[in-house]
């Protein structure tokens, strides 16, 4: 299987990331039970045979086939409930159900809806359908050229281009988007495509040789013997699979250009690895990235050096990184870390970076000097700790990464929170007990989105993010609440903490309401927003920027609570929350708000192995935390203390350094370190609605292939456009006309095969800047 964070390099690569993101879902949402795949005209059919190969959990509806995992809806639906051992499906793989010949609108259509597909209806319920943003089936062109699917070919839209695409798909299909891109795509050259292939036909028999030799007749077998004897001096028959394994592995010069075919897309052929084992030469070999054995030597080895880190002081483990990185470094460009076979080379990078991070500490004779080494650098060591391990999968690499990251990193975040602590008992923190810390605001047209847990390190991978997806990011920082605790940092970053107080620091670190006096739960925090003219957001909504003073006030994100439950584990999830929190922004913003503010409440540490524990008595304390505590009255602790956030005359005690006052934590926070006191305050924004007018597209209808569309503020001066591309005038599919003076405009598309095609109406200014934009669908309905 396909990493869904590797980039497509195949279009059958990238319709198996798409399929696999479709499983992603929001905080607190039950995983979906299938992903539908509806397909009317059963376009992708010559797709299938060839994707079953890189997702197991693929099933059809189709004639009882169980070999091929084909099969009528009862028994699909036996397979997805995972009630038939005979076909397994892979752990926590959400099943993908293609329907050929079934549309969309056949499963929403329940009355209407064939006996044979109806036993699967109810599974768009529990699951999820892959399809269009606007809801229509995902056709082979619109996957082509859409921006939803990361494609984003240039098409030619006539019926003889359509008709060569889906001719060539199964060649299309596994060609490198390399060669398609940067030109536009014609009859021609997806004909081009049905040509015989020779290299990719050599490495589809030597990866699988009984199976296509059961695919091809005699007439190809003939012709692919004949075409092996004359370019590559062989002969299939009778020299076999493992001579052709030899001669590829020792690159010999006649199959250079198979190889470089192999590499450009390995996931294709997944029989080569096991092949090329087999057809190594005994002897020495001087090319040592053509053999997955040897790799598998050097990642044994690296995996035995770095468990054997915990025996070494942090310089030594330092220098031993560093060797290693020399040695194992250039594994990382062979071909077998792009199928997943090298992860503690990979894992490797991010260790000599956390080496090059670690070898200087943390300076700074103030927080606030502190804080911005930190910002400027610093936060890099905890996010190569993050990185490294996310690297690796197996329990023994996990146990070898983690000792090695113990053994380089714990000695620098002790030292670090050591010193941080000792800068902020001379010069106290911000807090709302002494007035110096600001409330977090909203303007108008600003939606604030809290995040829980989004530490420093993982601010700044959002921001990277969302500026790869063209958003604007205003990148600050705030410090959190003391003592880092959700109960205590939480109503500190609401827009309503001015109207928040502490009296006494009670077992649960709670502030109260000014109103009632009451603890500051989510929902009394929730209802002095809403009395304050802030919407209040699901996880799902995008509420109405237009409406009154457009504030709104919504929360996003897992990372706190993924932390408590899967402690260093965490690390395998950070890509996945980091893509669906950029999602909900882009999200946010396409509804119209002019401002995304993402705000959180506190860092964290996380270590493997665990943090050092100090013992606090439980009769000192009132209520302790793994990284705070509550003090009786009279009672003298020997651990650091500090004021607490709501009123610094109420003390709590902390754990020094980065110690808990309990065993087995790897994830936690509540005390005083860098980690969990600098956390990040960002502001997303779009280019879209930047220019000199101010308007918003409001309604969109369709009347047949004509585009009604209405505009708010009537009289502004602007032109509406349909476009497959946004920001992209090439890719306009009507004459752009003005605006009227009543807020109204007719668009005609005249291409009628362009009809449930996925488009954005724009809004334009006297510039050509779009100004607003809104996704639909040729000839469909809002």
């Amino acid at each position: 299987m396909i990493p869904i964070s590797q980039k497509p390099s195949t279009l059958i690569e990238a319709v198996q990331a798409s399929l696999e993101s479709a499983a992603r879902h929001a905080p607190g949402e039950v995983a979906p039970t299938a992903i539908l795949w509806p397909d009317a005209d059963g376009q992708w059919l010559p797709l299938i045979p060839q994707l079953r190969a890189l997702m197991p959990h693929l099933l059809v509806l189709g004639d009882y086939e169980p070999d091929q995992r084909i099969g009528p809806a009862i028994w699909l639906r036996c397979v997805i409930e995972r009630a038939l051992p005979e076909v397994p499906l892979p752990d926590r793989a959400v099943p993908v159900v293609y329907l050929p010949g079934v549309g969309r609108q056949t499963l929403r259509s329940i009355e209407d809806c064939p006996d044979p597909v109806v036993p699967l209806v109810e599974l768009q319920y529990r699951g999820a359908v892959w399809c269009q943003r606007n809801g229509k089936d995902w056709t082979v062109e619109a996957f082509l050229v859409s921006e939803d699917s990361s494609m984003e070919l240039d098409v030619a839209k006539d019926s003889q281009t359509r008709r060569a695409m889906l001719g060539a798909l199964a060649q299309l299909a596994v060609t490198p988007l390399s060669r398609l891109r940067a030109k536009r795509l014609e009859a021609e050259d997806f004909d081009k495509l049905m040509i015989e292939d020779t290299p990719r036909n050599l490495l589809e028999w030597m990866s699988d040789p009984r199976g296509a030799r059961e695919r091809w007749d005699q007439g190809q077998w003939s012709a692919f013997r004949s075409r092996c004897k004359a370019d590559y001096k062989f002969d299939p028959e009778n020299d076999g699979e493992l001579v052709a394994g030899e001669r590829l592995g020792m690159r010999e010069v006649e199959w250079l250009g198979v190889w470089q075919r192999f590499v450009e897309a390995p996931a294709l052929y997944p029989g080569m690895p096991d092949l090329l084992r087999k057809a190594k030469p005994s002897g020495l070999v001087f090319v040592k990235e053509t053999w997955p054995s040897l790799n598998d030597d050097a990642e044994r080895a690296l995996r035995k050096a770095l468990s054997q880190l915990t025996s070494k002081n942090p310089s030594e483990a330092r220098a031993t990184v560093a060797n290693l990185e020399s040695e194992h470094g250039v594994r990382r460009q062979w071909v077998w870390a792009k199928l997943g076979q090298s992860p503690l080379a990979k894992a490797l990078a991010h260790l000599a970076a956390l080496v090059t991070r670690t070898a200087v500490g943390l300076g700074g004779d103030t927080p606030q000097a502190m804080a911005d080494l930190y910002a400027q650098g610093g936060y890099l060591a905890d996010d190569a700790v993050l990185r490294a391990l996310a690297e690796v999968k197996s329990a023994e690499d996990c146990e070898a990464v983690s000792a090695a990251t113990r053994a380089i990193y714990l000695s620098w975040v002790q030292d670090a929170a050591e010193h941080f602590q000792k800068v902020v008992a001379a010069t106290p923190l911000p807090a709302r007990g002494n007035g110096r810390d600001p409330v977090v605001e909203a303007d108008t047209g600003t939606c604030i989105l809290f995040v829980d847990g989004l530490r420093f390190d993982l601010g700044r991978r959002l921001a990277a993010l969302a500026e790869d997806r063209k958003l604007r990011v205003g990148d600050g920082r705030r410090w959190a609440a003391v003592p880092t605790v959700t109960a205590t940092a939480k109503p500190a970053v609401s827009p309503v903490a001015g109207q928040i107080i502490g009296h006494r620091l009670g077992e649960d670190f709670a502030p109260e309401t000014a109103d009632v006096g009451q603890p500051a739960t989510t929902d009394r925090i929730r209802k002095l927003m809403a009395a304050a003219g802030y919407q209040c957001l699901g996880a799902s909504e995008v509420g109405k920027p237009q409406d009154g003073a457009g504030r709104a006030w919504t929360e996003y994100g897992e990372f706190d609570s993924l932390g408590h439950n899967l402690q260093v584990k965490l690390a395998n999830r950070i890509d996945e929350q980091l893509e669906l929190l950029v999602e909900r922004i882009d999200a946010l913003l396409a509804a119209g708000w002019r401002q995304v503010r993402v705000v959180t409440d506190h860092g964290w540490l996380l270590v493997p192995g665990g943090l050092p524990n100090t013992p606090l008595p439980k009769y000192l304390t009132e209520s302790r935390w793994s990284r705070c505590a509550t003090v009786k009255a009279g009672s003298h602790v020997s651990v650091p203390t500090a004021g607490w956030y709501w009123n610094p005359t109420e003390i709590f005690a902390f754990g020094a350094g980065v110690s808990c006052f309990s065993k087995g934590h790897e994830y936690t926070h509540g005390g005083l370190s860098v980690q969990e006191c600098v956390i990040p305050d960002l502001m997303f924004s779009s280019d879209i609605g930047t220019a000199g007018i101010s308007a918003n597209i409001t309604a969109v209808q369709w009347l047949g292939m004509r585009c009604r569309v209405t505009v708010e503020p009537a009289g502004v001066s602007a032109k509406a456009d349909v476009r497959t591309k946004v920001g992209d005038a090439g890719s306009s599919i009507v004459t752009p006309k003005a605006v009227d003076t009543e807020g109204k405009v007719g668009l005609l598309v005249e291409d009628e095969s362009l009809e449930g095609t996925t488009v954005s109406v724009v809004l334009l200014d006297a510039s050509g800047h779009v100004v607003a934009k809104r996704a639909t669908s040729v000839g469909g309905e809002e």
